[in-house]
């Protein structure tokens, strides 16, 4: 994930915390086994205690091995999502 959409990212964390994307163009690409990978991501930032910031790549590790995805397609999407 690029530095600086990393940064817009965890801003947009801080800024708000919601159940997740459902329903933008970039969510409605993904494939059944993503959305359910990117909507543990949102669950589990929910759940987190602040500061969430250093707990990010923890949670696309974990959730990347969980649903066997790779951390690169997640990180590729929060990238796609952020640009739109």
């Amino acid at each position: 994930m690029s530095d600086l959409s990393f940064k817009k990212f965890t801003r947009q964390l801080n800024e708000r915390r919601y159940i997740g994307p459902q329903g933008t163009v970039e969510y409605n690409k993904l494939s059944p086994k993503m959305r359910d990978a990117i909507n543990d991501i949102y669950s589990m930032v929910n759940k987190a205690a602040d500061p969430i910031v250093s707990k990010i790549e923890g949670i696309i590790r974990a959730v990347s091995r969980k649903h066997g995805v790779s951390t690169y397609d997640i990180e590729d999407y929060f990238d796609n999502e952020l640009i739109k």
